[in-house]
């Protein structure tokens, strides 16, 4: 959801989609399971003060065809 993209610091800047897919990328092969984990604390490192808005997350993969 955009709790997550709209996700701010102190100094005003917002997570945003960039650093979102950033932290996709840095884990190509982690589990689900630890690819939402990580992603959550990314986002609360990034903003540690109260969030305003949900974090919600659906992490999809694809088997080959």
């Amino acid at each position: 959801t955009d709790g997550v993209t709209e996700s701010f610091n102190d100094a005003g800047e917002e997570f945003g989609e960039e650093r979102l897919i950033e932290a996709i990328g840095r884990r190509p092969d982690s589990s689900s399971r630890d690819l939402l984990a990580a992603i959550v604390d990314d986002v609360k490192r990034f903003s540690p003060d109260q969030q305003r808005d949900d974090i919600t997350l659906i992490i999809a993969r694809s088997r080959g065809v």
